[in-house]
């Protein structure tokens, strides 16, 4: 350690006992991370400190702790004695001669580790009996729900919302890994490692000595890594760069992803002009489809290519859409509102009368965002 402390002195000093179980780490190393590798739910012991490492440390910790997290720390002061203070964590980086860093625990439940072993215990044998019945087939509704109810806080920038929502899906990815433990399918760990390698082996550009220029390149290193992965594990060869696009997508959702991929290979308009010449040739083909169904088909071209005129404005169609969605059922809102304080049935209004509402309705938003 430095300034000729051992680990125990700073034990002893700081009045630590090992017994109750803590983490130690090197500042040096902590330094050129961005999260800590170490739980919140667990005090830490931060050694190797200097001068130059405190505004780095200081910064790693504040991505997981709050700003006015009690620290203990031991530092040389100028008569070259060791003294012990506390401070708050945005204040560290204003002390000199720090040594040791001791963070305390920021609480039990504050920890993937700790979450787990809520789960665990819900699925004991003395646990709860609702989540206990529970396999990966009943809780794929719950998975889908909770992910519809993200996308709502994510539609409506609502933070608390997405705090709340972003919690209920990781309850889902949770129990369907200890689900998987008590069959001996995979654990946590497994889940973690198998994304973890993935995302450093397709991210060479990061974490390897690759070199790419810009968005566009990353996305066609990507589909040229993910084949090499089919090729290695044995994946059929005919296995094409749409298969893996999930099925059960929404056909908004699915229809840009299918293009996003086909262009990261090349396969795309060279700007936006023939884009929308496709997305109006289309229109005429709805306009003189010679029957029925001859005329859904051309209904369903358009779509597609009015989702790829979307794609080329950078914009995510399902996203857009469900937000106009959202502002008609305001809208409409509006107009019944309305109608009934003017003691109307909706059915005996004109047209003209219901667009001078819904009108009316647009205005208010105007005013709001305003």
């Amino acid at each position: 350690m430095s300034n000729d402390l051992t680990l125990n002195q700073v034990l002893d000093i700081l009045k630590i006992n090992p017994l109750d179980g803590f983490f130690v780490i090197s500042a040096a190393k902590l330094v050129n991370l961005h999260i800590p590798p170490f739980p919140p739910s667990a005090p830490a012991l931060l050694l190797d400190l200097t001068d130059d490492r405190l505004p780095a440390v200081q910064k790693v910790l504040e991505n997981v702790y709050p700003e006015v997290m009690p620290l203990n720390f031991v530092r040389n002061v100028a008569s070259g004695e060791i003294e012990t203070s506390a401070t708050q964590l945005k204040n560290l980086a204003e002390f000199s001669g720090i040594v040791a860093v001791l963070v305390p625990a920021l609480g039990e439940e504050t920890s993937l580790e700790s979450f787990q072993e809520v789960i665990a215990r819900l699925r004991a044998p003395d646990g709860c009996p609702w989540d206990r019945e529970q396999t990966h087939d009943t809780l794929r509704k719950h998975l889908l729900e909770e992910t519809y109810e993200a996308l709502v806080a994510l539609d409506s920038h609502d933070i608390a919302g997405m705090r709340e929502e972003f919690g209920d899906l990781l309850l889902q990815i949770v129990l369907h890994s200890q689900i998987a433990l008590e069959a001996n399918e995979f654990r946590m760990a497994d889940i973690l490692e198998g994304i973890h390698n993935k995302i450093v082996r397709r991210h060479p550009h990061v974490f390897g000595d690759s070199q790419v220029e810009g968005v566009s390149h990353v996305l066609q290193n990507w589909e040229k890594l993910k084949a090499a992965e089919r090729q290695t594990n044995g994946e059929s060869e005919h296995k094409g760069i749409l298969d893996g696009v999930a099925a059960a997508f929404p056909a908004l959702a699915q229809a840009q992803e299918f293009q996003d991929r086909a262009a990261r290979v090349g396969f795309d308009w060279p700007d936006v002009a023939p884009v929308l010449e496709k997305v109006m040739e289309e229109i005429e083909e709805v306009r003189t489809a010679a029957d029925g169904d001859h005329r859904a088909k051309e209904l369903g071209d358009l779509l597609f290519a009015v989702v790829n005129f979307v794609r080329w404005h950078k914009v995510d169609a399902e996203t857009v859409l469900r937000e106009a969605n959202q502002r008609f059922r305001r809208r409409f809102a509006h107009i019944e509102k309305r109608a009934r304080q003017m003691d109307r049935d909706l059915s005996s209004m004109t047209l003209a009368e219901m667009d001078a509402l819904w009108d009316e309705a647009k205005k208010l938003e105007q005013h709001a965002d305003h």
